[in-house]
């Protein structure tokens, strides 16, 4: 309950004070001024003048602070006591120090304070009620000085709380920043996984599909092992697709978040571009170990991408060597054919290369593509193997 309404209070500074300002009306001021031996009338008077300045201190608390002090000159150059609504200096020094627009301003307004509270007691002396002028001049500057006090404690865990609020605000902006390059990131992977999958496959089976329609009549065994080849190819891409966008789904069986291809897996795609008519051959030098999984997908896919390449664009074909080299701390892939001419020219909006190039970026490797002085087209990637991951 109290945390609600201290909420509800922060939340409407005008309502809130005026809410005060009737409480004190009520419970301090009238109670205290009608019971006084002088004119009580011209007590209350004061006194509600003074309130009347409560409702609007958070809002403007230098012109409240400089209101409620010439209503005090005022009352101390009148009359000759002190009303019960003299207790809204205090809070008029409070909020001009808590709320105020600086310490500067603040201390200022503690400085006059003090001093109007001295001169009240000198205009006010009531040594005949059994205390002493000193008493009363000390009594009414410290009631000052601590109201000052409170009023320094309140701006600073103002300041603590809104420099907390704000690094929240950062925190969250961060987050969000973090998640949407993350995502940004993501779907960049998987558009290139997406190109190399459907690219390779897509190629193969046009191959296929072209030679199995020129041969039909003629060569009708050869057209019925193409057929073949393109529904092995075309199983194996849907495959491998349900695997990448199964990511994407929860509810996901685990077969479909089976492990991408690798190296161990080159064999398998250099096999398939014979079939489909490539004479591709796969050398491996070095020691095979284990690698980053990250590093192993990209090495397959780079070597997917470049026979993809030479079916699409390379045009007549005798020899396509897939070489892979196991060095100490880096691994090495060349693809090379010595084609003559494009196959099929394309639009000039295809991604293979670029993508080629992205994968090696990430990896922190160097790659190169480009036509051969001998004739023909390779592409080539280092990477390094010291990179951080899960093995593959």
């Amino acid at each position: 309950m109290v945390p609600r309404l201290a909420r509800w209070y922060d939340e409407r500074p005008i309502t809130g004070d005026a809410c005060l300002a009737v409480l004190l009306l009520v419970a301090f001021v009238l109670p205290s001024d009608l019971a006084a031996e002088s004119d009580p009338g011209v007590d209350v008077l004061f006194s509600v003048a003074l309130l009347a300045c409560v409702p609007f201190r958070r809002r403007a608390p230098v012109a409240v602070f400089v209101a409620v002090s010439v209503l005090c000159l005022v009352q101390i150059a009148l009359l000759d006591h002190v009303v019960a609504g003299s207790v809204v200096a205090l809070i008029a020094v409070y909020t001009v120090v808590a709320y105020g627009p600086g310490t500067r301003v603040g201390v200022a307004a503690t400085a006059c304070t003090a001093v109007g509270a001295a001169l009240g007691a000198v205009r006010w002396d009531v040594r005949d009620e059994g205390v002493s002028l000193l008493e009363t001049a000390a009594t009414t500057v410290v009631s000052s000085l601590l109201a000052a006090t409170l009023g320094a404690w309140r701006r600073a865990r103002r300041s603590q709380l809104e420099a907390l609020q704000q690094r929240n605000r950062l925190l969250a902006l961060e987050r969000d920043q973090q998640a949407a390059v993350g995502a940004a990131i993501e779907r960049a992977r998987i558009a290139r996984e997406l190109h190399d999958v459907v690219a390779h496959s897509l190629s193969v089976i046009v191959v296929q599909a072209d030679g199995a329609a020129a041969g039909a009549e003629q060569r009708p065994a050869a057209a019925a092992a193409a057929l073949r080849t393109i529904g092995d190819t075309g199983r194996e891409a849907l495959g491998q697709m349900r695997r990448l966008l199964g990511v994407l789904r929860t509810e996901a069986p685990a077969d479909a978040l089976a492990p991408q291809p690798g190296t161990a897996q080159l064999d398998a795609l250099v096999a398939q571009v014979v079939r489909a008519g490539l004479p591709a051959g796969l050398s491996v030098e070095g020691s095979p170990r284990a690698i980053a999984a990250e590093l192993d997908v990209t090495l397959y896919r780079l070597a997917q991408e470049a026979l993809t390449n030479v079916l699409k664009h390379a045009g007549p074909v005798s020899r396509v060597e897939v070489r892979l080299r196991w060095e100490e701390d880096a691994l090495e892939l060349r693809v090379r054919d010595d084609g003559r001419g494009a196959r099929d020219p394309g639009d000039g909006a295809g991604h293979g290369l670029v993508g080629m190039r992205e994968r090696v970026d990430l990896q922190d490797g160097t790659f190169a593509a480009g036509p051969r002085s001998a004739g023909g087209f390779e592409v080539r990637a280092l990477i390094p193997t010291d990179r951080a991951g899960a093995p593959a």
